[in-house]
């Protein structure tokens, strides 16, 4: 089942603006990957995944803040391909976290640090000691990008050249770089992507995506690293956003959450009402699902309760 490919739906959305501009719009539905183990997420740690299975490797162990997404499916995939998961988490642990409760329920070790030794999760010594203190497991890095990681995002090409004839742009929200740097290595020159960051003050993304595309081949200049729509940093949101994620919902149906996806297609058709896609453009936006995390905004008070209910 680990080596089944997704091939997740492609979605045609129409509206006044994509209308307007002469432009179509396709929604990747890489959030009907997998109930729990959806989006980007499925797709960075599938081939972890395989090469754990493949060494003999039952122990994970991975980085993630108290509503990330990543230890989310993490815990998910443990639970369901039998491995042993634990996730170091930055902060201090709240007993009324409903991503943490679930993550808990699916079997995954929480360790609790403070921000400082956080800080050290991408220092060459403290992952050898990690390591050392926990030989038999494979350590993920934050968000699950690495090489083989970039290796499934990259599938996603393969599977639009299956369901769609040109793919002049494709949208993806940015967090860590690796859906990004994976999706430019996949395509052809021919198209271009846009990466929305979903971080304030991300311009050293643009290295360590370059820096992993070069990693795995040729330098390629055929992408936009797109820094206007964070709406404030990282899980921070604003009532146009909302509003628009509100909208978006009525028109469509589908459901999007404010800190990866709903930035980016806020983005998006910004970019689609100023004219910026030329008339007769195949644009494929990619849904990195992700839903989850909009418990903790409920939780937290910042969502209504029964927000796209």
């Amino acid at each position: 089942m680990l080596t089944q490919k997704p091939n997740s739906p492609l979605q045609l959305i129409t509206t006044t603006e994509t209308q307007r501009h002469g432009v179509r719009l396709y929604i990747k539905r890489d959030d009907l990957i997998h109930p729990l183990i959806s989006g980007n997420k499925w797709r960075k740690l599938k081939y972890n995944l395989i090469s754990a299975k493949n060494n003999n490797i039952k122990n994970l162990i991975s980085f993630g803040g108290a509503y990330s997404n990543h230890i989310h499916a993490l815990a998910a995939a443990g639970n369901l391909y039998n491995f042993n998961t634990m996730a170091i988490i930055r902060g201090e642990e709240d007993l009324n976290n409903p991503t943490l409760n679930q993550i808990k329920k699916m079997g995954m070790q929480l360790k609790f640090v403070t921000r400082l030794e956080y800080k050290q999760r991408h220092n060459r010594l403290y992952l050898q000691n990690l390591q050392q203190q926990n030989p038999q497991a494979l350590i993920i890095p934050e968000g699950g990008t690495n090489g083989v990681a970039l290796k499934g995002v990259a599938e996603i090409i393969t599977e639009l050249s299956q369901q769609l004839d040109n793919s002049h742009f494709i949208c993806t929200p940015c967090g860590s770089g690796g859906t990004t740097a994976g999706l430019i290595i996949g395509t052809q020159n021919n198209t271009k992507v846009l990466s929305f960051s979903v971080l304030k003050n991300a311009n050293y993304l643009i290295d360590e995506i370059n820096q992993l595309v070069l990693h795995c081949g040729k330098p390629k200049t055929n992408w936009l690293f797109i820094d206007d729509y964070h709406c404030g940093g990282y899980g921070k949101i604003t009532p146009e956003l909302i509003a628009f994620i509100e909208q978006f919902y009525r028109q469509t149906r589908i459901k999007l959450e404010p800190i990866y996806s709903g930035k980016m297609f806020f983005g998006l058709f910004d970019l689609i009402k100023q004219g910026y896609f030329p008339a007769g453009s195949n644009i494929v936006a990619i849904h990195t699902g992700g839903l989850q995390g909009i418990n903790g905004f409920k939780q937290r008070g910042l969502l209504p309760t029964d927000w796209l209910d």
